[in-house]
């Protein structure tokens, strides 16, 4: 695969949804396109800086099936949803956000201020169920106005039937969002397929792009009808108009945007896309399958708390322990990198990840199972 082209640390690294390593070009992509202008006061510095803006647009539009023009880059997937949640039109009768129990915690405490504008939460249970599509059908009700379907969770690491909840959301008059935070860069993801109303994700994990890199996806008639709160010079359909009494938003995502970006995650954050896009998603995800069925099928079926089904799981594992404080000193002494949830261990496959590390993996965690 594509170990070479990482900074790989010493022992063996299994955190890729939490953080993905870093590229070894990662340092030359932010010298080129953010830091070399600004040491020699160039004055040129905004047009490079808009141009690696547009670069990571570009690059992650051809891993996530997406118009560079339909993604608007954020701050994090916490800040991108409340955009979306309080510029979504008022709609009679329909007062009610579904989510799921499954749903990583900040998903939550952002639609929970909901209720500020009169919205209930509707709380759907966990588990393998949600590979299935009728376990959606509470959010494709009249009286929905929103569900938010996470793609791959990221302890169950079940891969949700995204295509299908947006057709059916679409269908019903639901507005839906997808965040693929833990399937983009390990899981093929094609939103031009999906067509969600919105997604979101973060380059933090599997695009290997550190902190800092977010995004939101919008298409222009969707766009078209919200009005975010959280605006900026950058949200305006002409940024350096430059008319402090007329403010009109863009006319795509970038309504989304708000004051001045920042530039030096997204500089940086390309180098990950441009390794992944060198590579294929496609062999991404396969090496990535390959990987976890040798992890599972090594493993007692009944310490496996993940979803294990091929075709319906991520690239994670939740690994059921003994004594899960003795295993992660065991398994640290050992130079595994993990982390535990669910008083279980957490371990994750990525391209750099060889035969060689799921050996080690085993070796050390057999005999505290």
């Amino acid at each position: 695969m594509r170990a070479d082209a990482f900074e790989k640390p010493a022992g063996h690294y299994f955190l890729s949804h939490s953080i993905g390593l870093r590229p070894l070009s990662a340092d030359k992509a932010l010298e080129d396109n953010f830091t070399r202008v600004w040491r020699h006061g160039e004055s040129n510095a905004w047009d490079v800086w808009l141009a690696s803006l547009t670069r990571f647009r570009e690059r992650l539009g051809v891993l996530i099936g997406a118009r560079p023009d339909d993604i608007c880059p954020q701050a994090n997937i916490s800040s991108g949803l409340a955009k979306i949640l309080f510029a979504l039109p008022e709609r009679r009768g329909r007062r009610k956000i579904v989510l799921t129990e499954d749903d990583f915690p900040t998903i939550g405490f952002v639609l929970a201020q909901g209720r500020r504008l009169g919205y209930e939460l509707v709380f759907l249970p966990g588990g393998s169920r949600l590979a299935d599509i009728d376990a959606w059908t509470p959010a494709f009700q009249d009286d929905v106005q929103l569900v938010l379907a996470t793609h791959v969770f990221s302890n169950s690491s079940v891969l949700a039937p995204a295509a299908d909840i947006a057709r059916r959301a679409r269908e019903r008059g639901v507005f839906s969002i997808v965040d693929i935070a833990q399937s983009a860069g390990a899981v093929p993801v094609h939103l031009d397929a999906i067509q969600p109303d919105f997604a979101l994700g973060t380059s933090l994990k599997y695009l290997c792009g550190g902190p800092g890199a977010a995004f939101l996806w919008t298409q222009r008639e969707t766009a078209a009808k919200t009005t975010p709160m959280d605006v900026g010079w950058f949200s305006h359909e002409e940024p350096l108009e430059m008319d402090i009494r007329n403010f009109r938003y863009a006319h795509d995502a970038a309504r989304f945007w708000g004051g001045t970006p920042s530039v030096a995650p997204y500089a940086a954050a390309a180098a990950g896309l441009e390794v992944l896009l060198e590579t294929g998603i496609e062999a991404v995800s396969a090496h990535n399958q390959r990987l976890l069925t040798r992890l599972l099928e090594s493993l007692p079926p009944g310490v496996i708390l993940s979803h294990r089904k091929r075709g319906e799981r991520g690239s994670a594992a939740l690994i059921a322990v003994r004594d899960v404080a003795t295993a992660s000193q065991v398994l640290t002494n050992a130079g595994i990198a993990h982390d535990c949830r669910r008083k279980a261990v957490r371990v994750s496959i990525h391209l750099y990840n060889t035969d060689a590390d799921v050996d080690a993996l085993l070796a050390a965690i057999q005999p505290l199972l």
